[in-house]
């Protein structure tokens, strides 16, 4: 190196970089300390989501249930979806599902046997980790309708929600995606006003 004296910059913006140094034409930058994955809360929307079938999806956590109904229930089926920031890059946006039902607050999971459960409670502000089972990826469906979306799980990779039948009834619940175009996996969003 030269013996030429450094120059010491402050970047601004950056909690995580503080420092950067010019040696000889090269910059070089001190990191203070790593910031872990999270989530943030950055905003929600109340929303209704109507599968292909056009049936909204209702929850029932009362049974831990969430499954397709015809009929228009406002307190079942207006969920709460919120959106979070995170300090990490994933392919869609990060999203959680929260919904009101009698006088009780519940957040929509999914567990590893790939159930859609709920658990009492608002969803937390901030999320640690990169992995969740509150959140899910929303991503447009198909790139011919940029209304209808489909949601990877954060916590099985390559899992959808999807509608899944069972006896008769449209539950929902996590369907590893087999093909781009299973329709069980494709939601179209309504939003809601009061958001």
């Amino acid at each position: 190196m030269s013996g030429e004296a450094s120059q010491e910059f402050r970047i601004s913006g950056g909690e995580n970089i503080d420092i950067c140094n010019e040696e000889d034409g090269v910059l070089l930058f001190t990191v203070n300390e790593v910031q872990e994955d999270a989530w943030r809360e950055s905003r929600s929307m109340k929303a209704v989501i109507v599968n292909t079938f056009q049936e909204f999806l209702a929850a029932f956590p009362e049974n831990d249930l969430a499954e397709f109904i015809n009929e228009y229930d406002p307190e079942r089926i207006c969920f709460n979806m919120k959106i979070y920031r995170s300090t990490s890059y994933y392919d869609g946006i990060s999203v959680a599902f929260t919904i009101k039902v009698n006088g009780g607050m519940y957040s929509m999971c999914c567990t590893d046997q790939m159930q859609i459960c709920f658990k009492s409670g608002d969803s937390p502000a901030r999320i640690d980790g990169n992995t969740s089972n509150m959140i899910f990826y929303q991503k447009i469906f198909c790139q011919g309708d940029p209304d209808v979306f489909s949601f990877e799980s954060s916590l099985k990779k390559g899992y959808y929600l999807a509608l899944i039948q069972e006896n008769g009834r449209h539950k929902l619940g996590l369907k590893q995606s087999q093909d781009d175009v299973d329709t069980s996996r494709a939601f179209d969003i309504h939003m809601k006003n009061g958001s």
